[in-house]
């Protein structure tokens, strides 16, 4: 099959015309990128070391951290669903693991990468749901 027969086969992915949804995506993209590094400055920014809390504030953050970190992601690379969620775990795993080295000043907690777990979660599960309801 050469070139030309491909792209007037009527399937959208062979067509060399631009996907009415490429800028939403390089929007989640560049999105992504920007909050994981202010993500990753805010976690390694030098505090005191406070005992681990089950229930604490910062609980919270991590939550919405990794929420709106899967839903960029989600926009930005819409079918990269378990990479997603691997690729971020991984990332919050790490962050803990460096925030445990001394030289930071912070404590790792097993709690901030299940609060992180329960934001990725859940941000799969609303990207899913929007992605249904909007159509492509």
């Amino acid at each position: 099959m050469d070139h030309q027969s491909r792209n007037n086969s009527g399937d959208p992915r062979n067509s060399e015309a631009a996907r009415p949804d490429a800028g939403l995506r390089w929007a989640g993209r560049v999105l992504f990128v920007t909050t994981g590094l202010l993500i990753t400055d805010l976690a390694l920014q030098p505090g005191l070391p406070t005992p681990p809390e089950l229930f604490g504030p910062d609980k919270i953050e991590h939550f919405l951290a990794f929420f709106v970190l899967t839903m960029l992601a989600r926009m930005g690379w819409p079918r990269r669903g378990w990479i997603t969620a691997i690729m971020l775990l991984s990332y919050g795993i790490g962050i803990e693991l460096v925030q445990g080295a001394t030289i930071f000043g912070r404590t790792a907690s097993a709690a901030d990468v299940a609060a992180d777990l329960i934001g990725i979660g859940l941000g799969l599960v609303c990207a899913n749901l929007f992605r249904q309801r909007v159509p492509a």
